[in-house]
C-alpha cells in the first residue's frame, strides 16, 4: 500500500505546473478569500461566523440603495424578502425553474451592481441566512466569477459545498453513522449500476466529480440567462456552447470505444430511451433523485409539449437550410453562411441564451430537453417527485442520456457545418512551414483512489465534535506525457500549434473514414510558440494543455492556506485570470486497454499573424483553459479561427485537405493497474 502511495505522490508532483500569471496575494485579497469561504461553509445551516452574522443584522439594504447600480433589482429582492415570497430555505433550488432562477438573478444583479467590495460583502452577509441556500451558493459563485472586486478568488469544489449531489446516499448514511460513533473513516464508494448494465463500463467518466464540476462551473461562466444589458459581454459564447458540449460527446464516444461499447445513440423525441438510470444519490432534503427505468418515453408536461420542441427544432433546421435567421430585436436577417457569426448565432438559438434572435420562435431546445428528461418520471407532478439529475448542471452528466441529448443537439450543429464550403487549400496551408514528424511518449492510463471530504455533508452537532470522514472513489488518470513536433520553416515565425486525437476504428472495427473522423476529433491542446528558420523541435508537455485544469483545491486546504498567509507564514499565490471550468487534466486522453487502444494523433501548425485578434498573448501561451472556457471577462478570444478548425467543415478531397503543415500518426493508449506503472522501492518501516 505504501508503494502505491509513494507512486501517487510522484505522479502528483509531476502534474504540478505553475501558471504563468501567478502573483502573491495582498492582505486585502486574503481577507476577501477568507470571507467568501466563510460564507460558503455549510451553507445549508445558519451562519456560524459571528462577525458575518453581526454585519447581516446591522446592514440596512434599503438605506444603502445609492451604493448599487441596479437599484430596481435590489428593491425587488428586498420586497420579496419582506413579503416572504423568496424560495424558502431547505427547499430544492432548480435553475430550470423560472421562479427560482428569477430570484437568484435578482441577488446576482444586486451583488454585481455593488459599488465596492465592502457593499458586496455586507449584502452577501445579509443574504446568507435569508435566501434559500441553493440560490445563495449559486448567486455568490456566479458573482465570484464575474465581479471585478473578486478577480482571482478561488471557489471550493461543489462536491465539497454540497456533497449529497455527488456522493451515493449509502455513503452519506455511513458518514452520519461514523460521526455519531465519533469514528474517523474513509468510506469506499462505487459507481452506479452493475456489471449487468453495459453502461457501467463508462460510469467512471460520466460520474467523474471533476468532469461534473467542469460542466457545472462552465454554465456559471456562461449563464444562458446573462442579459445583453450587463457590462460584461462574452466573446463567442454561442460558439463556445456548441464546442464545449461537442467535445464532451466526442470524448465520451472515445471512452465508449475503448471499453468495447458502440458510440452513444442520439436521443429521439418520440422513441423509448433504451437505457435507464438509477442515480443512487439524494437531496439533503426532498428525498432521493428519481430513477428512470429502461425504455421510458418522454411525456408532455403541464406547460411544455414534446411536440413543441420538435417544432422549434424544425424551425432551426429550416433556418440553416435557408442560410439566415430573422432577428426580431433589430428587425434584420442574420446570415448563417459566415463561419463565425453563423455558429455563434446558432449556439445562442439552441441553448438558448437571452441573445437568441427570437426565443419565442426558435425556442430553447437544450434547456427544454433537460427539463423534459428531468421530469420524465413525474410529468404531471402527481407524486411530487423532486427534480431529476438532468435538471442540475452539476449532476446531469451522471446520466448517460445527457450524452444522447447532446449528440442529438450536436447533429443540428453538424447539419449547419456541413452546409459550409469546405476549406480551400490556401485556407489550410502554411507556405514555408512543414511538419515532418511527431514523436509521442508511451500513453498509459490507470485508476487511482481519490478522497472526497464529507465535512460539509454532515449537519453540525455541538454535542459531537467534527472528525475526518471521507468517501473514496476510483478515478481515471494518465501518466504525464510529452510529445515532440519536428518542424521545418523557411524563416523565423510565431505560430499556433493545434493538436487532436480521434478514433482509428469504429465499434465494428472498421477504419473510420476521414470525413466521419473529423467530427470525432478531440482537441488536446492549442498554444502559441516561436520556431526559428530551418529545422527545429517543439516540445510540449501534457500538463501544459490549454484544455485542462488541475484538481480543484479542497475546502480545508484553501482555508489553511489563507490562514497561513494572513499570519505571514507563507505566500498565497493567485492567478488573476483563473477560470473555474476546464476538463480535469486526468481526462486529457481516453482510457486505454491492455492491447493498446489505437487513436490518430494529429498536429497542424498555422500562422499566428493570420490567426491573432488584435492582442498579444502573454508568455506566448493561450494561458488558462481558453479552449473550452474562453477569456476572462469581456476580452476577445485570441484566435479568429473557428473552433475545431480544421475539422469543423466537410472534407471532400483528402488530397486538398492534407497540407505540409499537418501531420498525423496512429498511436496506442495502454491501460495498467497502478501497481504496474513503475517499479518503486518499497518503504521499509524502521
Amino acid at each position: 500500500m505504501k508503494t502505491v502511495f509513494c507512486l501517487l505522490l510522484a505522479l502528483a508532483a509531476s502534474l504540478a505546473v505553475p501558471t504563468k500569471k501567478d502573483v502573491p496575494a495582498d492582505h486585502e485579497f486574503l481577507v476577501k478569500q477568507r470571507e467568501i469561504l466563510k460564507l460558503l461553509f455549510r451553507a445549508h445551516e445558519p451562519n456560524i461566523s459571528e462577525d458575518q452574522v453581526d454585519i447581516a443584522a446591522k446592514f440596512d439594504i434599503e438605506a444603502n440603495l445609492d451604493k448599487f447600480k441596479e437599484v430596481d433589482s435590489v428593491k425587488e429582492l428586498y420586497e420579496l424578502y419582506v413579503k416572504k415570497q423568496l424560495l424558502h430555505r431547505g427547499e430544492i433550488f432548480n435553475t430550470f425553474e423560472d421562479k427560482h432562477l428569477e430570484q437568484a438573478i435578482l441577488l446576482i444583479e444586486t451583488l454585481l451592481s455593488a459599488n465596492s467590495w465592502d457593499t458586496l460583502y455586507r449584502t452577501a452577509c445579509w443574504a446568507r441566512d435569508k435566501v434559500n441556500e441553493g440560490q445563495f451558493v449559486y448567486a455568490l459563485s456566479v458573482t465570484v466569477m464575474h465581479s471585478d472586486f473578486l478577480r482571482g478568488i478561488i471557489l471550493p469544489p461543489p462536491y465539497e459545498i454540497y456533497p449529497h449531489l455527488f456522493v451515493n446516499s449509502e455513503v452519506i448514511h455511513e458518514a452520519y453513522s461514523a460521526k455519531m460513533r465519533h469514528h474517523p473513516v474513509v468510506i469506499p464508494m462505487n459507481f452506479t449500476g452493475t456489471i449487468r448494465n453495459p453502461e457501467q463500463r463508462v460510469a467512471y467518466f460520466g460520474e467523474d466529480i471533476g468532469l461534473n464540476t467542469h460542466h457545472h462551473y462552465w454554465h456559471m461562466n456562461f449563464p444562458f440567462w446573462w442579459s445583453p444589458h450587463y457590462d460584461t459581454k462574452f466573446d463567442r459564447a454561442g460558439e463556445m456552447f456548441w464546442y464545449m458540449h461537442h467535445q464532451l460527446v466526442a470524448r465520451y464516444d472515445l471512452e465508449r470505444l475503448s471499453n468495447y461499447l458502440p458510440e452513444v445513440e442520439p436521443l429521439e423525441w418520440f422513441k423509448p430511451i433504451k437505457s435507464g438510470f438509477a442515480p443512487l444519490t439524494m437531496y439533503r432534503k426532498g428525498g432521493e433523485f428519481p430513477n428512470r427505468p429502461d425504455n421510458m418515453l418522454l411525456h408532455d408536461l403541464h406547460d411544455l409539449k414534446v411536440h413543441d420542441v420538435v417544432v422549434f427544432e424544425e424551425r432551426i433546421k429550416e433556418a440553416i437550410d435557408r442560410g439566415f435567421v430573422y432577428n426580431k430585436w433589430i428587425g434584420e436577417k442574420i446570415r448563417l453562411n459566415n463561419s463565425i457569426e453563423g455558429i455563434e448565432t446558432l449556439g445562442r438559438m439552441i441553448e438558448a441564451s437571452r441573445l437568441s434572435p427570437d426565443i419565442d420562435y426558435y425556442g430553447s431546445i437544450h434547456n427544454l430537453g433537460h427539463i423534459l428528461l428531468g421530469e420524465i418520471m413525474d410529468p404531471d407532478h402527481k407524486f411530487n417527485l423532486p427534480p431529476g439529475v438532468m435538471e442540475h448542471f452539476e449532476t446531469a452528466m451522471r446520466d448517460p442520456v445527457f450524452f444522447s441529448l447532446h449528440k442529438h443537439i450536436d447533429y443540428i450543429f453538424k447539419h449547419y457545418k456541413d452546409t459550409l464550403v469546405p476549406y480551400k487549400r490556401e485556407e489550410l496551408d502554411f507556405p514555408g512551414v512543414k511538419v515532418e514528424n511527431v514523436e509521442v511518449d508511451r500513453l498509459v492510463t490507470f485508476f487511482e483512489p481519490f478522497d472526497i471530504d464529507l465535512y460539509n455533508a454532515l449537519d453540525d452537532d455541538k454535542t459531537v465534535s467534527d472528525i475526518e470522514i471521507k468517501a473514496r472513489v476510483q478515478r481515471i488518470n494518465h501518466k504525464p506525457f510529452t510529445y515532440h513536433i519536428n518542424v521545418e520553416s523557411d524563416v523565423e515565425r510565431k505560430v499556433v500549434v493545434r493538436t487532436f486525437i480521434g478514433p482509428k476504428y469504429d465499434w465494428y472495427h472498421q477504419e473510420v473514414p476521414v470525413n466521419e473522423k473529423r467530427w470525432e476529433m478531440v482537441e488536446l491542446d492549442k498554444f502559441l510558440t516561436h520556431i526559428p528558420a530551418g529545422k527545429s523541435v517543439i516540445e510540449r508537455l501534457s500538463t501544459e494543455s490549454t484544455v485542462t485544469t488541475p484538481d480543484y483545491e479542497s475546502f480545508r486546504s484553501l482555508v489553511n492556506r489563507v490562514d497561513e498567509a494572513l499570519k505571514g507564514n507563507k505566500e498565497f499565490i493567485i492567478d488573476e485570470e483563473f477560470r473555474h471550468c476546464g476538463l480535469p487534466d486526468r481526462l486529457l486522453i481516453p482510457k486505454g486497454n491492455e492491447e493498446g487502444y489505437p487513436v490518430k494523433f494529429f498536429v497542424i501548425v498555422t500562422d499566428w499573424e493570420e490567426d491573432k485578434v488584435n492582442q498579444e498573448v502573454e508568455n506566448h501561451r493561450y494561458g488558462n483553459v481558453y479552449s473550452y472556457c474562453g477569456t476572462y471577462g469581456d476580452r476577445l478570444y485570441p484566435d479568429k479561427k473557428a473552433f475545431l478548425y480544421p475539422f469543423d467543415r466537410v472534407i471532400k478531397d483528402v488530397n486538398v485537405f492534407k497540407t505540409p503543415n499537418m501531420f498525423g500518426k496512429y498511436v496506442s493508449i495502454y491501460h495498467k493497474d497502478i501497481s504496474e506503472l513503475n517499479r518503486v522501492v518499497p518503504v521499509v518501516e524502521e
